[in-house]
């Protein structure tokens, strides 16, 4: 009987525990996620064009400044970038869509650049992965002329305020996972170097006009049928001695965009998995988060777009 008793304790504890340990792997087997705040309710989600448009034109200038963000302000998105490949570090963009008020019927894609000081992000957001924000309190603004989300932070000695990380707790209280990453829903906006080929297709020059570009900082976009001007066989995308001045990124050009005035390319991480890689030959279609830089309001605009992975970067289907 003493044996009998010992063995059905062990049984019971075997179960118990088996209970235990199912009530906590839920989470992962359903449509719960175990990463953020999933208590969060949608109770005042305004599209990103709202957003931008409210506090935007409430910047002091256009280059690094901030503006608080109303509390219980909500925003919900598919996330299109993340640090999958190291290159977009402690950020994410997401974007959406909504009715265009000028044209009825239309839809305008809007997106923004979230600052986060965490990484492997990518591990907790995938590309494709619907989220619901709650960015009441944080501070919109730009840093170097880009619309960006994050907290105040001053820079005393340029006397200069932008955006800056949210703390990984922070952040981590403010975001709710909606349903299973689908990368179908994100609407990829083109630019090509031949838009009469395909509809809705805008032209890579259109994004030398500084409302294009902006319209479309923090989106996905694919530039079509560009070729790097520095494609010779022989150059990396951001070796370490070239961005050690330049903020540890390098800029590669595209041939036609490589000049003063007239600057589109992408933007490397020199801690990008692939920033070693050779500058890719030939004409390519590039697949990239779209961004705009300044360093002074006197200087124009240059287009950059931030790589989610290397292979972003593929042989062109242009004809």
């Amino acid at each position: 009987m003493k044996y009998l008793k010992l063995a059905l304790l062990a049984l019971v504890a075997v179960f118990a525990t088996t209970s235990c340990m199912d009530d906590d792997w839920k989470d992962p087997n359903s449509e719960t996620s175990p990463y953020g705040n999933n208590s969060i309710q949608e109770t005042n989600v305004v599209s990103i064009a709202e957003l931008k448009n409210t506090y935007g034109p409430k910047q002091k200038d256009e280059i690094n400044d901030t503006v608080r963000i109303a509390d219980g302000t909500q925003i919900k998105g598919i996330v299109t970038g993340n640090d999958i490949e190291g290159n977009i570090y402690s950020q994410i963009s997401i974007q959406d869509e909504s009715d265009n008020p000028n044209k009825p019927g239309e839809k305008v894609t809007s997106g923004i650049i979230i600052s986060v000081a965490q990484g492997g992000l990518s591990g907790q957001l995938q590309i494709g992965q619907e989220v619901l924000i709650n960015v009441g309190g944080l501070y919109y603004g730009t840093y170097r002329s880009q619309p960006q989300l994050g907290v105040a932070y001053h820079d005393s000695s340029k006397d200069q305020n932008y955006p800056s990380r949210i703390s990984r707790a922070d952040w981590q209280n403010r975001f709710k996972v909606i349903g299973k990453p689908d990368a179908s829903k994100i609407k990829v906006q083109v630019f090509s170097t031949n838009p009469k080929t395909s509809k809705g297709e805008l032209n890579v020059a259109d994004l030398l006009d500084a409302d294009v570009a902006y319209k479309y900082a923090g989106c996905l976009v694919t530039l079509k049928g560009v070729e790097f001007a520095m494609g010779d066989g022989k150059t990396t995308l951001a070796p370490e001695d070239e961005g050690k001045t330049l903020g540890y990124g390098v800029t590669r050009y595209f041939k036609g965009y490589d000049k003063t005035n007239k600057q589109i390319g992408i933007r490397t991480s020199c801690y990008a998995e692939f920033a070693a890689n050779l500058v890719p030959q030939g004409v390519v279609d590039v697949t990239g988060v779209l961004s705009c830089y300044k360093s002074s309001a006197k200087y124009n605009h240059t287009v950059q777009l931030a790589l989610r992975r290397f292979s972003d970067i593929k042989a062109s289907e242009s004809k």
